[in-house]
């Protein structure tokens, strides 16, 4: 099983990006298997560490659930009015072309 399996990778990366590190370091970080697993056992035995990356990972959560609720909703609006989801075309037509 990789890491990105593991149902605490979501709460990983949040716990990498609070973390101070160059950008080539933080996607290092999203593979090694190593440094997860110190996070896990961080994770596991500081109960304010948990407190805090649950906290994050519920705003985070919920904000995407509510995004998926209104484009589904948005979708569904579409449809009902039959109307594409996708934008019509640009056309660069110039109304002041005389």
């Amino acid at each position: 099983m990789t890491i990105k399996d593991d149902e605490l990778y979501p709460k990983y990366l949040i716990w990498l990006d609070d973390r101070k590190m160059s950008n080539g370091l933080k996607e290092l970080s999203k593979m090694s298997q190593s440094l997860f697993e110190e996070f896990k056992s961080r994770y596991k035995l500081n109960p304010s560490l948990k407190e805090k990356i649950d906290n994050k990972y519920k705003s985070i959560d919920r904000q995407e659930k509510i995004e998926d609720i209104v484009k589904d909703d948005f979708e569904l609006f579409l449809e009902e009015m039959d109307l594409p989801s996708e934008p019509p075309p640009f056309y660069e037509d110039n109304l002041f072309d005389f």
